[in-house]
């Protein structure tokens, strides 16, 4: 699998090894996966995880994983909470909205604030900023 995804990205020339990535990272199959890929190819990489509240202790479950995963690979992670419910009423959109408006900004702010070069998620094609 390794094999495969570094031959992904030399092929498309997605990153380099010099490029500090910033991995979105749920916690899910998907996710972990691709935190576990990029590390074992010696990428330089953070972690940013979203907790959006709305699956209670299963949201806080995730966020202890990922943390404890970043912490025992030795990543650094980026965590945050948003009031994701609350975010969709006042402006009127669907909470799956409100989650994606808030991480991609969220993000957009890592990326600029820390200069990672590149930002990589575990998530479904259509979901692109």
């Amino acid at each position: 699998m390794r094999e495969q995804f570094l031959n992904h990205i030399e092929r498309f020339r997605l990153c380099t090894p010099s490029d500090l990535i910033l991995l979105a990272v749920s916690g899910g199959v998907d996710s972990m996966t691709m935190l576990h890929l990029f590390h074992e190819s010696g990428y330089k990489i953070a972690v940013a995880h979203c907790n959006f509240r709305l699956r209670g202790e299963e949201s806080d479950a995730d966020e202890d994983f990922v943390y404890e995963s970043c912490q025992s690979l030795g990543i650094p992670v980026f965590i945050r909470h948003f009031e994701t419910e609350s975010f969709a009423w006042e402006q009127g959109i669907s909470i799956q909205m409100a989650a994606r408006d808030l991480r991609y900004a969220w993000f957009e702010e890592l990326l600029k604030t820390h200069q990672f070069n590149f930002l990589a998620t575990g998530h479904h094609f259509d979901d692109t900023m």
